[in-house]
């Protein structure tokens, strides 16, 4: 019988994995599925992207995959993401006139791959029940949740507590193994530069994966994994072929 693949299998596919931010941001266009497609070819064997909540014009709340809460930095329009209709974010373009995807999009991206994960990161507030929804709906895809808004992972913990969960730190919190624990969580996922030999020892006491973004260096990454991380977010995935599962 077939076995579905799972965040865990892929954390032991690598002594270190090299995981897509936003696709592979720094060689195309990031959160496109051009980016996607190119992290995948590279042999990133997860995917990073972002997600934030909008709604059609009928009203049906959907996950748009998106970095930024303005359009502004990235496309050929201005305004709010939030302010976006799904049928007016179709229009409008990122850089060498790529679509702005929606999540499903990449989820049937990865039908077609079965050995790429997703870090799906909550970008906005009320996303958790659409994600649950979503993994729901699509069993096959292996998942990792994580997000800066770590009450929204807790919200998403109470809808659905099989899926593993990470959350996201931008700085140095003494309180991190403990954020971990009450979410039941699987990996924890930090800025590379609060990472520092001493406060790798206390993460490391949470016998969880680490990973750190965002990581464009080959030598800091080598620095990283000597200090007990376990991988790293980067946006040139094509510097780090020793690691890459081609």
């Amino acid at each position: 019988m077939y076995k579905i693949m799972t965040i865990n299998d892929l954390f032991h596919r690598s002594d270190f994995l090299i995981i897509g931010h936003r696709g592979a941001a720094g060689l195309a266009p990031e959160n496109t599925m051009d980016s996607f497609r190119l992290a995948i070819e590279l042999g990133c064997p997860l995917l990073e992207l972002d997600v934030q909540r909008i709604y059609s014009e009928d009203g049906t709340p959907r996950l748009v995959v998106f970095h930024d809460d303005t359009v502004d930095r990235t496309t050929n329009a201005k305004g709010l993401i939030a302010g976006f209709s799904v049928e007016a974010l179709n229009k409008v373009r990122c850089t060498n006139d790529l679509p702005i995807p929606m999540l499903e999009d990449v989820i049937g991206l990865l039908a077609e791959h079965p050995n790429v994960g997703l870090n799906i990161e909550l970008k906005s507030k009320e996303t958790a029940g659409l994600i649950a929804q979503t993994i729901q709906a699509n069993p096959h895809i292996p998942v990792l949740i994580s997000s800066f808004h770590h009450d929204e992972l807790a919200q998403f913990r109470q809808l659905d507590n099989a899926t593993p969960v990470a959350p996201l730190f931008a700085r140095w919190r003494e309180d991190i193994n403990d954020i971990a624990t009450n979410l039941d969580a699987s990996a924890i996922n930090i800025a590379a530069t609060s990472v520092s030999a001493m406060r790798m020892q206390i993460l490391l006491e949470s016998k969880l994966p680490v990973f750190a973004y965002t990581v464009n260096a080959p030598s800091k990454a080598e620095k990283l994994r000597q200090l007990g991380l376990r991988g790293i977010f980067t946006d040139r995935p094509d510097k780090f072929d020793l690691y890459l599962l081609n």
